[in-house]
């Protein structure tokens, strides 16, 4: 039976109350992603630090610095290899992890949903796993080829402009097109990356529910979004609301500290704590309304 979206936003929410440590191990990713960057920056930093105190020395003592500085890059180019690979295998291992994250979640609340009882309770850390486990190898190629179809939508005006910068000789006309291009590209990335996101999650309860494989996953996911348009993007828009809402909620208690440290810089390290807080706390909403989200989509998917 077709649920309206009131009755989806409910179960949803039921489902995500009741498997609350779900919102928990999503914050525990937030952290492992954190501590990644960090050390990924530590790692790009450090070398090239080494490098440009070695031979600044150079550089600012030479009769030609603009050769001096191209010298130096190309002398350095297997520094600027190392960053590069650095940062595409930082890129792969996060969404390998959100991944497991997404298929354990899902697993959860596809085992909720499949009750069909007002207890949602399904929670346990083994199912979880094993959830993440099946599903996380598909859940990443999910991932990789709907963001591979959904930039490109905003790669073809850059590449545009970029033809008509070079194309152009007066400098005023290239920068006029430059930031009408990347202004463009910008409006473009905003409604393609909230529906390859509804695309992604969609592909997600099926790959689980369904087990699925990835593009076979990702076709029942766009077929199923196609069909029944209102209700998945009303769900989706309905999260982004309460999401901004909250967080605008909780962004307000910074203000007063953002003003007063503004006339005593001082007091930066006094609030300290409450900005921890703060920003804790907007983690939370962010994993909750990412669970509400996931759960939505698995009700509207297991319905009968």
């Amino acid at each position: 039976m077709k649920r309206n979206i009131g009755e989806v936003l409910r179960r949803g929410f039921d489902s995500t109350v009741a498997n609350w440590p779900v919102i928990m191990l999503r914050i525990a990713e937030s952290l492992v992603f954190a501590a990644i960057v960090i050390a990924s920056i530590l790692a790009a930093l450090i070398p090239a630090l080494v490098a440009a105190g070695l031979s600044m020395g150079d550089i600012t003592n030479s009769e030609n610095p603009p050769g001096a500085i191209a010298e130096w890059l190309v002398g350095h180019l297997i520094l600027f290899v190392w960053i590069f690979v650095l940062g595409f295998v930082m890129l792969g291992v996060m969404i390998a992890i959100h991944s497991f994250v997404e298929g354990a979640s899902a697993q959860i609340y596809v085992d909720a949903e499949r009750k069909r009882s007002t207890d949602f309770h399904a929670f346990s850390i083994d199912r979880w796993l094993a959830g993440g486990m099946a599903s996380w190898w598909r859940i990443f190629w999910i991932y990789n080829l709907a963001w591979s179809v959904g930039l490109i939508f905003v790669l073809i005006p850059l590449v545009i402009t970029i033809v008509a910068i070079l194309l152009i000789s007066d400098t005023t006309g290239r920068v006029v097109i430059g930031c009408s291009g990347v202004a463009l590209a910008v409006l473009i990335l905003i409604p393609v990356g909230i529906v390859t996101s509804m695309w992604c999650t969609k592909a997600i309860t099926f790959c689980v529910g369904r087990a699925a494989s990835a593009r076979e996953s990702l076709a029942l996911g766009w077929r199923a979004i196609r069909t029944d348009l209102g209700r998945h993007l009303a769900v989706a828009v309905i999260m982004i609301v309460i999401s901004m809402a909250l967080n605008s909620v909780v962004s307000v208690f910074g203000v007063p500290m953002s003003i007063s440290q503004h006339k005593m810089p001082s007091l930066a390290l006094i609030f300290a704590p409450m900005r921890l807080v703060i920003g804790v706390v907007q983690g939370v909403v962010s994993a909750a309304i990412g669970s509400w989200l996931l759960a939505c989509f698995v009700a509207i998917t297991e319905e009968r």
